[in-house]
């Protein structure tokens, strides 16, 4: 299942939303959700089918979206490396220092 993720830009989820997901009335809304904010961005992403019976609230708590591939994924808060770890220069992985 595919939803729309609104992150910050350190992957913090500011929404998730399921793709159609307007309750078991018709409503005649085409589109919904959250628009992003200055520095957020919006992902199409593959919600793994470990969370699909997840509600919606608990995925913020749990999940970080990883835009360090060339795809953006929704992964575990526990295996998240925060985005400003990742540069060489503070992890020990080039430059001057190392």
């Amino acid at each position: 299942m595919r939803v729309q993720v609104v992150s910050t830009e350190q992957g913090r989820i500011v929404s998730i939303s399921r793709l159609g997901d307007v309750g078991e009335q018709v409503s005649g809304i085409e589109k919904a959700g959250v628009f992003p904010d200055s520095g957020q961005r919006v992902d199409l992403v593959e919600l793994d089918e470990k969370y699909q019976e997840v509600p919606l609230l608990e995925l913020h708590q749990r999940l970080r979206l990883d835009t360090s591939h060339r795809q953006p994924r929704l992964v575990s808060a526990e295996d998240f490396t925060e985005p400003y770890l990742r540069e060489p220069r503070l992890a020990g992985e080039g430059g001057e220092d190392g």
